[in-house]
This record gives C-alpha cells, structure tokens and sequence, in this order.
C-alpha cells in the first residue's frame, strides 16, 4: 500500500495549520483520551499553511473532521481493491486515539480507513502485546507496524526505540521511506542501514539521535555487536518484517543475538506471508504460548507481554 507522498502545501498545508491549534488528546489511566470540547490549544502550524480560525463553538471533534476531509480529498487512495483490503469492521484511524501529528501523516498518505489487518495489529501493538501476523503484500502490512510503532516513540529521548529488521535492502528503503512519510509531522529520526552503503556514514549519523533503526541483518548487526555503535540496550521493540526470510537458516543466528541485545522482555512483532518451521521455533523460544486470532486473509498470533 505504499502511494505517493502528497504536498504538504496547498489545500493540506492549510488544513495542516488549523488541525495544529487543535488541543492535544488527553492520557488518562494510561490510555489516551478524545480531547474535550474546553481544552486548550496545541503546538504551532505545521505543513505549511497559516493556522485558521477556529469557528465559533468547534468542537475538536469536528475541526479533525474537516482536517481529515480536506486532506484526503485530493489524496485519498482510488486504485481497485481487493477483499483483502476492503472486509474491514469499519473502524476510523481516530479511533485508536492516536497522536494528532501521526493522524497528519496518515491522512497525507491517502489512507483513509484501516485495512483488515491494520485493524486487527494496531490496536493490539499499541497496548504493548507482541504479534505474530500473517498477510500477504498489498494489504496495508507496512503500516499495520509503522503506525504503533510512530505512535509509541518518544521523541525528547535520542536512543533507538524501535528495531525494524527486514531481508533486502529494496525494502528497507521503501520501509523508511514509508515510517518518514506517516511520521512527517513527529519529528521522529529514522535510520536506515543496509550492506552495500557507507559504513562510516552510518557510524557518524548514529552519533546523533535516532529513534526508529531500519535496517538489514548483516549491518546492523556489524554496528550493534562488532563495532558497538548502535546501543540496543533500550530499543523496547523490535519488528521483523518478511520474518519467513529473516528467519531462515541464513540469518536465524543473527536474529537471535539481535534479541540478547534488547533489554528484557522486549515487544516483538513478526509480519510474514508464510511461516515455516523455523519462525515456529523462533516463536517457541522468544514468544511462548500464542493466543490465535483469525483475520481476514491473514492469521494473527498475539501474546501477553
């Protein structure tokens, strides 16, 4: 489901800057709340666009409801879909109280519902649980970890939060591409690292803050464990996308040292297409006793974290 990023200028810088003045979601009890209808403004204008006033008597409900509608107005995502994407329970992105600068992001992407198992991983990511999701290509996989991961990082600390491992170095990229393009308006520091690039490059950018590390076995691991550059010791989440491959006899052991590194009991999701024995044993190992949670078209195993 990767698309095009959009302008933020125009029409969605506009909408960008009154969603800006909007107030921020409360945390209650530990779960973010809907703002109410007296709360106080938030940060400055993003995108772009010079800040609106806001109508008399608007709720915050209702000024994300035209931000939303004028964003994706333009941008929203009108290719053919399959069943896979559309059977969903008919849930909205607000719906999981996410941060309102994530919200920008996804809207600028032209997603403008979860797909199915965008539905079935986010809310279930976002409560800390780790996830073991089967889904083929082109039905939101990316985003279904992108987006709690985005939502999960705290961007006033500069160490890796969020370890997303994957095989190739094609998909690493449009993998990062995809976590700056959601994450645009978050100030979140993504890193991408894969063989074939500068080492020392890598190396310098690591002196300075990232929050989210994309990258493929063989580098990462050469900064983590060789030259001990990439701290792991506070990444509390770690992603393996492709886990069929990453999994496999190749890059299993690489795998495993990866997860002695995090610090103890870290969340761990797996989005693969299939899953052979190996990602079998991987789970056995590091996410015992999965509870089984039907999708459709794909098959989710969540555990307790």
């Amino acid at each position: 489901m990767n698309r095009a990023v959009p302008d933020s200028t125009g029409a969605a810088g506009a909408a960008a800057g009154s969603y800006a003045s909007a107030a921020a979601p409360v945390v209650r009890e530990g779960r973010p709340m809907r703002p109410s209808a007296g709360a106080g403004g938030g940060a400055g204008a993003m995108g772009g666009g010079a800040a609106a006033p806001a109508a008399a008597g608007a709720t915050p409900e209702s000024k994300l409801e035209e931000i939303k509608k004028s964003l994706l107005e333009k941008k929203a995502d009108t290719r053919l879909q399959t069943d896979d994407v559309t059977q969903t329970k008919g849930n909205d992105f607000e719906d999981y109280f996410l941060k309102r600068e994530l919200l920008m992001g996804i809207w600028e992407k032209g997603f403008v519902k979860p797909s199915p198992i965008q539905e079935e991983a986010i809310p279930i990511a976002l409560i800390g649980r780790n996830i073991l999701a089967r889904a083929k290509n082109g039905t939101g996989k990316t985003a279904a970890f992108v987006i709690p991961v985005l939502e999960k990082v705290d961007v006033s600390k500069g160490h890796i939060q969020a370890l997303i491992m994957v095989p190739t170095r094609e998909l690493a990229l449009q993998t990062s591409a995809v976590v700056r393009e959601i994450g645009k308006h978050m100030k979140v520091q993504c890193m991408v690292s894969t063989g074939g690039t500068s080492l020392r490059d890598d190396i310098m950018r690591l002196m300075k803050p990232v929050h989210i590390l994309v990258g493929t076995p063989g580098r990462v691991m050469d900064l983590a464990q060789k030259r001990r550059i990439a701290d792991l010791s506070k990444c509390t989440t770690f992603v393996l996308d492709e886990a069929d491959k990453l999994l496999s006899h190749d890059f299993m052991p690489v795998m495993e040292d990866l997860v002695r590194m995090l610090p103890r009991n870290p969340q761990i999701l797996l989005f693969s297409a299939t899953f052979p024995v190996s990602v079998k044993s991987f789970k056995d190992r590091y996410i015992p006793k999965p509870c089984v949670m039907l999708v459709w078209c794909c098959v989710a195993f969540v555990t307790a974290h």
